[in-house]
């Protein structure tokens, strides 16, 4: 129970923050906005159980991989294996910990958004919340980003490509990779959030988002080349 007491606290609060906020904003609330920066979608404010169902979904599944990373951990004889599993576990909590807290102030957003009234994000509350977005979600790939390098070669965590998953080298340069990516751009969407409003803002953070998945496939690729080019000159 103390190892998922951050996963259990979080969705715990995504709950009461949903409960405050449908007693705190009108019936009806903007749930979209158009690329001309308008609300095209209208939706009830129970909208808002949504986040809360995301966040607890995801605390489940943060629970059950890490007991099944715990499981694997003790059901071995091998050290090594039993180290990873071990090493898997750890950052897996620390892993949905961060996605469940990005999900909780998204939820905060979308209910300060519902409480203003808010029909247009070009505006500035609407541009305002949408750096708030960025900033949130470049603070969590930079959380993401310290610790991929960490993960072991697993099925569910780190970038999983053909290629990554051929063995444990390739594995570790590929996470190395993009752990690198992931923590700069995380810096990168934070400083943007900080300096950048509205639009600008998003644009800088899907350009990160793209540019990371990319070159850690594409890197995942390069490795996997060169060891099997290894291997060949091996043999």
């Amino acid at each position: 129970m103390k190892k998922n007491r951050a996963l259990i606290i979080i969705a715990a609060l995504s709950l009461i923050i949903a409960a405050v906020g449908i007693n705190i904003m009108p019936d009806q609330i903007a749930a979209h906005f158009g690329f001309d920066g308008n609300a095209d979608l209208i939706t009830s404010k129970y909208t808002v159980f949504l986040f809360v169902g995301i966040v607890t979904a995801i605390a489940v599944i943060g629970i059950l991989l890490r007991r099944a990373y715990e499981k694997k951990q003790n059901g071995t004889s091998d050290e090594k294996e039993a180290a990873h599993a071990a090493s898997n576990a750890k950052i897996c909590g620390t892993v949905t910990a961060a996605v469940c807290a990005v999900m909780l102030g998204i939820e905060c957003i979308f209910i300060a958004m519902g409480y203003s009234g808010l029909q247009n994000m070009y505006g500035t509350e609407g541009e305002l919340y949408s750096s708030l977005t960025v900033i949130i979600m470049g603070i969590m790939f930079a959380v993401l980003g310290n610790v991929m390098p960490k993960l072991k070669m697993n099925g569910a965590m780190g970038v999983r490509t053909t290629w990554s998953m051929k063995n444990e080298e390739v594995w570790a340069r590929t996470q190395r990779l993009g752990g690198i990516l992931m923590f700069f751009g995380g810096v990168v969407m934070t400083v943007a959030g900080l300096i950048l409003r509205g639009m600008p803002a998003l644009i800088v953070m899907a350009a990160v988002i793209v540019a990371v998945v990319v070159i850690s496939v594409i890197g995942s690729y390069k490795y996997c080349q060169k060891w099997e080019k290894r291997e060949n000159d091996k043999s």
